[in-house]
């Protein structure tokens, strides 16, 4: 807890006994309060001795003014990104025909064309089903999935704010999404196309049920989990950003994620080799 604000603190192990810590979408303060609230966080830690650095990754927007008030505080922003630092937020309590209305033609096409195809989607709790799915998707794709043992961990912390939706058509499962829920935000956490029954545009509606599952749950900021960083069609992920965009809502860019050390003897270490080690973590 920090003095008019929140901070959740991870520390992690790197050799010799020397640990980095990370505040994930933290701290929570005022903007002008950021800077004094990460030098509290670098002085408690201080005081357990042998942590190299502190990387905290708050939700907030890229400001000259703030960079400058970091920089001055010895934060700089890190080269490493563990949170995605662009993503696009819409807000599901809107009324679905203004949702719709706030689409891409082509977007709102698809989504009736699952529909009038028959694609089924439902909320499930079978976790082994999703995470079929999901390795079928990244061994096609290329891409690391985490282990069934790992959801399971995160149905058990996050409970009934965990949400698993699925899609199929003639019976075969083709899409699966999986959310996290907190209060009126609601997050997308995993999900992928089998590349199957493309012509049904199965995936168009998954996304739009899910929305309209929140919605019904009082979700007011949808978080869709990043975009691509340079918004160029050059960058390998462009296709699924085109594909996130065409639902509407609002780019929202962050300062990306800062870091200070915290002791700086040891600061090097986590240079040459934490900052690696804490971003394969994290992905």
């Amino acid at each position: 807890m920090l003095d008019g604000g929140v901070a959740q603190v991870l520390e992690k192990a790197l050799p010799l006994g020397i640990r980095v810590a990370y505040c994930p979408r933290g701290p929570l303060v005022d903007d002008a309060a950021l800077p004094d609230a990460i030098v509290a966080l670098r002085r408690s830690l201080a005081r357990g001795g042998r942590c190299a650095a502190l990387l905290c990754d708050p939700e907030t927007a890229p400001r000259d003014d703030l960079r400058r008030a970091l920089a001055r505080a010895g934060v700089g922003v890190a080269s490493v990104h563990v949170q995605p630092g662009r993503t696009l937020i819409l807000d599901p309590s809107r009324e679905p025909d203004e949702l719709l209305a706030a689409m891409r033609k082509k977007t709102r096409q698809y989504i009736h064309k699952a529909e009038r195809a028959g694609v089924a989607t439902e909320e499930t709790d079978d976790l082994a089903r999703f995470h079929r799915l999901l390795r079928g998707v990244g061994e096609r794709d290329g891409f690391a999935v985490r282990s069934l043992g790992y959801l399971e961990r995160l149905r058990d912390g996050l409970g009934d704010r965990l949400h698993t939706l699925m899609a199929a058509v003639g019976g075969e499962d083709v899409g699966g999404l999986m959310l996290a829920r907190m209060g009126e935000r609601a997050w997308e956490l995993y999900g992928g196309w089998s590349g199957t029954h493309g012509e049904d545009r199965p995936f168009y509606l998954l996304k739009w049920r899910a929305l309209m599952r929140m919605r019904q749950l009082g979700v007011r900021r949808y978080d869709m989990w990043g975009i691509t960083e340079s918004g160029g069609r050059d960058d390998p992920l462009s296709g699924v950003e085109q594909f996130k965009l065409g639902f509407g809502g609002e780019v929202v860019a962050f300062v990306g994620a800062l870091e200070t050390p915290v002791t700086r003897v040891l600061f090097p270490l986590w240079q040459l080799a934490g900052r690696t080690r804490l971003a394969a973590a994290a992905g």
